[in-house]
């Protein structure tokens, strides 16, 4: 029979090959174990290569943020080299700007008639201001009012319920310096609402004015302020709701 044939000749079809597959198929073999070398030695190196850029491109991020900071801090250096070399001082500056917030917060900030007029005599105790300062006499002039027979006054501020914030950090820059004395330029925004918008049913902070103003001031070595004064600055009156 055919089966015991292949048995008695020890013949398995299912068998591994032999010495003799692997001589006839040498090239064959050869080639395909090449290829999964190949591979293996790719996708490692590949894997490797990307490593090798991504740590790369963090070096590189880095070191632009690095540049970027050291661009800036070398910009404010030489600025302030500059104004030393003119003779200004940064730490005097800082401490003057403590002098000019207190100054515009005080002259811009009320909400009524009486808060208005005690703005104006807290400045001109303060900063021994007199009524005959530009700043008093035309900016910041005395509360118009109406007086009954008792003497109770009746402040247009009130009637149209205004009130008055500075609206954002003063902006400040200094003109000239002579001597201890330093002569500044303060940009000052400041933001105006009405009582009044809230018989129409609207918040009043829903809708605000906004003016800039320019105030103009010297202050000494030891905090004196004098030539104060102050103008509207360019532009129209913005507004918002």
């Amino acid at each position: 029979m055919i089966m015991q044939d292949q048995q008695m000749d020890g013949t398995d079809e299912t068998a591994a090959p032999g010495p003799g597959f692997v001589r006839r198929n040498a090239l064959v073999v050869a080639v395909a174990a090449l290829l999964v070398t190949t591979a293996t030695v790719t996708g490692l190196t590949w894997g490797s290569q990307r490593s090798a850029l991504d740590a790369q491109q963090q070096t590189i991020t880095g070191l632009q943020g690095q540049l970027v900071s050291a661009t800036a801090a070398r910009s404010e250096q030489i600025g302030q080299d500059i104004l030393e070399s003119l003779g200004v001082s940064q730490s005097r500056i800082h401490d003057d700007k403590q002098i000019v917030d207190r100054l515009v917060k005080t002259a811009f900030t009320w909400d009524s008639g009486q808060a208005y007029e005690a703005a104006r005599q807290d400045l001109k105790e303060r900063y021994h201001l007199s009524e005959d300062e530009q700043f008093l006499k035309q900016f910041m002039p005395p509360a118009r009012f109406n007086e009954d027979t008792s003497g109770k006054r009746y402040y247009f501020i009130d009637t149209q319920g205004l009130n008055s914030t500075v609206n954002a950090d003063t902006e400040l820059e200094v003109v000239k310096v002579t001597a201890d004395e330093y002569r500044y330029a303060a940009q000052v925004e400041v933001a105006g609402t009405s009582d009044a918008v809230s018989q129409n049913k609207v918040a009043p902070d829903r809708i605000k004015s906004y003016r800039t103003v320019l105030v103009y001031l010297t202050v000494d070595a030891q905090g004196k302020v004098s030539g104060l004064s102050a103008i509207p600055a360019g532009g129209s009156t913005r507004h918002s709701r």
